[in-house]
């Protein structure tokens, strides 16, 4: 479907700040040594909700980090934080005191007694800042390597204590967001098909096996692309019951009835019995 403006902003930034905290992610796989490292958690205290991008867990030191993908200059004008034309955007530095004064609470109330240091890390390289504050605990593009580098100097040995943090933190942890915005999408608006991964158009053109995008050239296995077909259908309408005669419509009619069928039964227990037989 076409997104209104701001629900296509909305995703945009999404998908801009996911790829932020994947890249940090790359950086934390050279850290050598003994930590815990757990992504993307959610937590309520005290009916305020708190989300941490990346929090590791050494021998005596907690480490938050807050992750921003913004690209382009911006600078500091006292407690504002602005681009370079002026526009002011939501300080950054204020999201991460507060996560740490709610994380410091958090592990008050599970007693636990681990000191927390907490970064702000801009991640993209194509990011400049100016006026930085010199007191604040910031990570730039051009010092993360040497930031790896001072964490990897240190000395760190895991023990029990570690673990029960780290499944606490787990435990706690919200699977389900309440700012998640989705906006309103209807069946009968939604286009169907099969869309290509890399360019989004519709893979028309099928051969027993591979599917091709006629408009970047992407080849994908035909049986793949009819799993991924039938994921998206689940995510998008979980509670509706999976047919050969769905599937077919939502995939664009592209695969034949036959076909889809000998996948869903290899894939899927088998429901009901002739025309009324669905997959679970």
């Amino acid at each position: 479907m076409d997104l209104e403006e701001k629900d296509k902003q909305y995703y945009l930034n999404l998908q801009k700040g996911f790829e932020g905290e994947v890249m940090f992610d790359e950086y934390l796989h050279g850290i050598g040594i003994e930590s815990y490292v757990l992504n993307d958690l959610l937590f309520e205290l005290n009916h305020s909700h708190f989300q941490i991008d990346s929090l590791m867990i050494s021998e005596n030191l907690t480490y938050l980090f807050e992750v921003k993908n913004y690209e382009g200059e911006f600078y500091f004008e006292g407690d504002k934080f602005k681009k370079k034309n002026g526009t002011e955007v939501k300080n950054p530095w204020l999201q991460l005191e507060r996560n740490e004064s709610l994380l410091r609470q958090l592990f008050n109330s599970i007693g636990v007694k681990n000191p927390i240091a907490a970064f702000l890390v801009f991640i993209n390289p194509g990011f400049t800042l100016y006026h930085a504050p010199l007191d604040r605990r910031t990570i730039l593009p051009t010092n993360l390597n040497r930031f790896i580098k001072q964490i990897n100097n240190q000395k760190s040995i895991l023990n029990n204590h570690h673990d029960r943090l780290s499944e606490k933190l787990l435990s706690s942890h919200l699977t389900k967001s309440p700012f998640t915005k989705i906006p309103q999408y209807d069946y009968a608006q939604l286009r169907k098909g099969v869309f290509c991964q890399s360019c989004g158009t519709v893979m028309e053109e099928y051969r027993p096996v591979i599917l091709t995008c006629n408009k970047c050239g992407m080849h994908e296995n035909m049986k793949n692309a009819l799993l991924r077909c039938i994921e998206e259908y689940q995510i998008l309408y979980p509670t509706k019951k999976i047919t050969t005669n769905i599937i077919y419509e939502w995939s664009g009619g592209i695969f034949p009835k036959k076909t889809i069928r000998k996948i869903l039964k290899e894939k899927f227990i088998v429901l009901g019995s002739g025309k009324w037989s669905y997959y679970e």
